[in-house]
Order: structure tokens, then sequence, then C-alpha cells
């Protein structure tokens, strides 16, 4: 899809031919453009390999590092994404504007906070090894989910359905939050319906090193029926 741009009009001044530039020249948006800023705004922010990674996806052919930047830069030009070096030495982090938002249906759209940053771009990572465009897998983003999930439950980070109906519903922690508060979160999401209708089959927990202990003690504590449900494991 490509965004209609006016057209320059030839006008006559003082006897001159005074030509404006072309305004059809410049930017323009494509249908993958448009799925990956779809994609960015589900999953709130990523980082530019993210994003590399995502366009390689979604053209069915790998995307170079350049012309990663060239797409990025584009969609800077168009107003539809802010880029920003947030840590020293790490990717550039990516997020899209209110226009980007509402340019691919989202009316409602707050950029992501600094705070929870870390949590965002790890989420966004886990989808792309799961289930990248293309996939058999279908995701569920953390917005999509909290608009399936009843108020008052708890909402995981994402999930995913594999073709035969079986869920499975992420949890990535990367913070120690005491052993009574994991307790609660693990055991909430052992009881949560599944957007399908029944309950999840498996809760995976994706922990950073320093929390595997903490959570890994708490899933040993479960009933066996619970226990085998959830899978604990190191952050990739």
């Amino acid at each position: 899809m490509e965004l209609p741009m006016e057209k320059g009009v030839n006008e006559q001044g003082n006897g001159a031919d005074e030509r404006r530039p072309r305004c059809d020249r410049g930017p323009r948006l494509t249908t993958r453009d448009l799925d990956a800023l779809r994609w960015l705004v589900e999953q709130r922010a990523a980082t530019a390999t993210q994003v590399q990674a995502l366009l390689s996806h979604l053209g069915r052919n790998q995307v170079g590092e350049r012309r990663t930047r060239e797409i990025i830069s584009r969609w800077e030009q168009l107003g539809l994404i802010e880029r920003h070096a947030v840590w020293h030495g790490e990717p550039a982090i990516i997020w899209p504007t209110t226009t980007g938002a509402k340019l691919v249906g989202e009316t409602r759209w707050r950029k992501p906070g600094i705070l929870t940053l870390r949590h965002t771009i790890t989420a966004a990572d886990i989808r792309l090894r799961v289930a990248p465009p293309g996939s058999h897998r279908r995701w569920l983003c953390e917005a999509e989910l909290r608009r399936l999930t009843p108020p008052g439950q708890r909402i995981a980070d994402g999930a995913w359905i594999e073709p035969d109906g079986t869920t499975t519903a992420v949890e990535v922690e990367l913070s120690p939050h005491g052993r009574k508060r994991v307790r609660e979160a693990i055991t909430s999401l052992l009881a949560l319906r599944s957007p399908i209708g029944h309950r999840f089959q498996t809760v995976l927990y994706l922990c950073a090193p320093h929390v595997l202990t903490q959570v890994n003690a708490v899933r040993d504590e479960l009933p066996e029926n619970d226990k085998t449900r959830v899978v604990v494991r190191p952050v990739p």
C-alpha cells in the first residue's frame, strides 16, 4: 500500500516556467511497513535488531542492517516512530508515535515507560522466537489478552495458540518480587481461562538468572498436577 502524495503543479510566473518540486517523490509505505508497524504497536517497542528480524520474517527474505536502517529512517521521516539510543552500547529502541499507532487502527496509544522497557523488548524477543510472522502459531499480545480476559484476573505477558488448540501463557520475570507475589501470579495464571475457553495447558516462566531460583522454589511447592503445567526457563 502506498500513501497518496499530492503531486506538484507547474506554475507560470513573470513569463518564466517556475516548477515546484514534485511532492510525490519521497518516503512511501508498503504493505510490509504497515504489518511491521502493527506488530510494533502490539508489542509497544522493539530494538533495531528485532525490527530487522521482523522485516525478514514479513518479507520472507533476509533484510540486512543497512536496509533496516533505511526503512526505520523512512518511518521516522513520516512521523510514524521514535528512535532512541536508550542504553549505551546497545541497539536503538523503536516505538510507534501516536500517528503511527492511529495509522494501523490503534486509537488509544501511549508510548512505553522507560522503567518497563527491558521487560517490553524481552517480550517482543520471545514473540519473534516462538511465533514469528508466518508461523503456524497464533500469538496473543498483552493488549489482546487484556481485552479478552475478565476484569480482575491476571494478564499474562503474552500467549500462543497451536493449530491443535493447545495454549501456552508466557510470563517474563526480570526482577525478584518475593515468593508470595510469584505464587499468586502462578496460581492466577494456572486458573485463568484462555481466549478459546479452557485453561492454559502450560504457563511458561522466562526468568533472568537471578530470579530462576526463586521461581523454581515456588513451582516446587505447587500440587503435582499444577507443577507439571509450569515450565521455568532462563530468558534466551
